[in-house]
């Protein structure tokens, strides 16, 4: 039981990873229209995320109802706890993502702006943030068994919580022609 839950596990997060890459290459690539077609596949990737996700939530139960089973002490392992606040942040912010961020790629697939303030260019940062670093952190959690009843969950979750502020720091860095390169022609023209 434990072997199939560990291949569903791992070919969710295959899934939910390879798809969250593609769909961020379509949207910030350079030098590229983000079309409508862009965004049909954008929103293909949302959905395997979504379904890959729900997976990783039923298998990630699965292993800790397992655990608990075989040694009561396993529910104190506080690695487990900080995977899953890390998971259950990453779930609420796709819940943002389906019914904020998506809606406003759809637009940008007509010509319009993927930001068009500083609030909402903040937002859609956080919201990459949150996604990429719980992605990476849930996946090396999942892999690193030395950090097994060894580390406080402030510790673990504060790692995550470093990563998101660090890949935010970045976003900053790199230029906002990135989010908004997309731009109609009339508006370069017109601030000219």
């Amino acid at each position: 039981m434990k072997t199939m839950l560990l291949y569903v596990h791992l070919l969710s997060l295959a899934a939910a990873f390879g798809s969250m890459l593609i769909a961020e290459h379509l949207i910030f690539s350079r030098g590229k229209k983000f079309t409508y077609d862009r965004y049909d596949t954008v929103l293909f990737a949302s959905h395997t995320v979504s379904v890959s996700l729900l997976l990783l939530w039923l298998t990630g139960i699965g292993f800790i109802v397992l655990g608990y089973l075989d040694d009561p002490a396993y529910i104190l392992n506080q690695k487990i706890w900080a995977k899953v606040s890390i998971v259950l942040l990453m779930s609420i912010n796709g819940i943002y993502i389906e019914r904020t961020v998506l809606p406003r790629l759809a637009t940008v697939s007509k010509g319009e702006l993927l930001t068009r303030n500083a609030a909402e260019s903040a937002r859609f940062r956080l919201s990459f943030a949150i996604s990429l670093a719980g992605w990476l952190i849930a996946a090396f959690y999942g892999a690193a068994r030395f950090l097994n009843h060894g580390y406080l969950y402030g510790e673990l979750f504060g790692l995550y919580l470093a990563a998101v502020v660090m890949i935010l720091v970045f976003s900053y860095l790199v230029s906002d022609q990135l989010l908004n390169e997309h731009a109609p022609n009339e508006t370069i023209a017109e601030s000219s």
